[in-house]
């Protein structure tokens, strides 16, 4: 078996009450302290308690509209807060960069009904005033209601993938083609800022995008924040072997997630990439206690705060699938939706009855996957043995209650996660595509599709 490289650690947010995380009416346990997650002093405070924690990276996921699938109606998700109120976490970043040294922040943003080049701006301005600890989650939108806030119509799955790998290509042009290495001088003594023959317009005329440029930022530590991507389909697979530095896993079973992630590196050799510079994380969601009376004791105390409707309503939104529409004997039909492509809304997933996934949702369901549930030892063994037969680089955890799954994680399993070689290891100092990378570059790697804009050397970039 190769050499392990050291594991990335991330702490898995939304900028929300009702966490999206497998139990999203958690928020009403005592000790929860989501409902002062409007204010920034529950984020300055959990940002700390992270990066002191040893982790590697704060990641915000995100969406732009309520969950309206469940019953054809918002009702059930916002009297359970399901994954709102949404703010916007990029407004997050800069003030928890602040009070961390180490910590890289990660941001989902969608390519579906932004512009690239704000979003550009945004990012480089982030990756300034991070020293480069930013990374970019890309996804594509696909609740109803997020199509109907932007007066859009739901785009096809596939479509949407189409519009993101132009935008990430009009985006790589302002971040990487733009301005040239050398352009920004910053110099007193020769009164000049910039070297104007060096920054250029990229003028982008596509199917979807017409921006002429040039970018209005400067170059910044990374230039291009760290791509992640978290589809899961096939679609999803070929955009992520063409751009992700970081693949967030859409799935739970080791054999079939190494499954997925060769795909993905065989895909990405195939568009002339380096298949070992793709790194993948995958949702851990644990609950840890010190005898196993006292974790069935806190798997009780959960459930007793724990919404099936809220966990249905939020299935929909994610599926497709509204389950009011079903009878308990009606068996789920197969079928393929505009929504996320997720476990049980693909059409090779075998038809359940109605009734047994709402028994299946009657616990919190990330129960129902016992390996992380545990006694700190037996699951510090599963971590090792989940890392071995899935080959990811490392996991997001998923809090139940915040912050006490953090303190639990951190206070019980870590150190049994160290004495395996399983935590610690991973770089703390540089920018957060330094730390990812094998040679501790700055910059995305030369056969990266970003590259083709570089100028200088390269004949190949539009307009050299």
């Amino acid at each position: 078996m190769p050499e392990r490289r050291p594991l990335l650690y991330g702490l898995y947010e939304q900028a929300c009450v009702g966490n999206g995380s497998g139990a999203v009416s958690l928020w009403t346990h005592p000790s929860d302290e989501r409902l002062n997650a409007t204010g920034l002093q529950y984020w300055l405070d959990l940002a700390r308690r992270t990066e002191e924690a040893g982790f590697d990276l704060f990641f915000f996921g995100d969406v732009l509209g309520l969950y309206d699938t469940y019953g054809g109606s918002a009702a059930t998700a916002l009297e359970w807060g399901v994954e709102i109120p949404a703010h916007d976490p990029l407004l997050h970043i800069p003030a928890l960069a602040a009070v961390t040294e180490h910590l890289a922040f990660g941001a989902t943003v969608s390519t579906t009904y932004e512009h690239p080049f704000a979003h550009a701006r945004r990012f480089s301005t982030l990756d300034h005033l991070t020293a480069g600890r930013v990374a970019w989650n890309v996804v594509t939108s696909y609740l109803p209601g997020a199509a109907r806030n932007f007066g859009l119509d739901v785009v096809a799955h596939d479509t949407r993938y189409d519009r993101a790998d132009e935008f990430l290509d009009v985006a790589y042009g302002l971040w990487e083609g733009s301005w040239e290495d050398g352009a920004y001088l910053g110099s007193k003594e020769r009164r000049r800022f910039a070297d104007p023959s060096k920054v250029h317009r990229i003028d982008h005329d596509g199917a979807q995008f017409q921006v002429a440029g040039p970018h209005l930022s400067i170059p910044s530590p990374q230039r291009t924040p760290v791509i992640v991507q978290a589809g899961w389909s096939a679609r999803g697979r070929e955009f992520a072997a063409r751009h992700a530095e970081l693949v967030f896993v859409g799935e739970s079973e080791p054999a079939k997630i190494r499954e997925g992630l060769d795909d993905i590196r065989r895909r990405a050799a195939e568009f002339g990439r380096d298949p070992s510079e793709i790194r993948a994380v995958v949702g851990l969601n644990p609950v840890l206690a010190s005898t196993p009376i006292a974790v069935q004791e806190k798997i009780d105390d959960l459930q007793s705060y724990y919404s099936a409707e809220a966990q249905l309503a939020a299935y929909a939104g994610w599926s497709g699938i509204d389950f009011t529409r079903y009878r308990d004997d009606e068996p789920l039909v197969k079928q393929e939706t505009n929504h996320t492509q997720i476990a049980g809304a693909r059409p090779d997933t075998p038809p359940l009855p109605a009734g047994e996934v709402r028994e299946r949702f009657s616990r919190v369901t990330a129960f129902a996957d016992d390996r992380f549930i545990g006694t700190p030892d037996a699951v510090a063994a599963e971590v090792e043995r989940f890392v071995d037969e899935s080959g990811v680089d490392g996991f997001l955890l998923h809090q139940f209650v915040s912050p006490g799954s953090l303190n639990d994680f951190t206070e019980l399993l870590v150190p049994r996660l160290r004495e395996r070689g399983l935590f610690g290891g991973f770089p703390t100092g540089g920018t957060f595509r330094s730390r990812l990378r094998s040679d501790r570059s700055d910059r995305l790697a030369a056969d990266h599709p970003a590259a083709r804009w570089r100028r200088g050397g390269n004949e190949n970039a539009p307009n050299a």
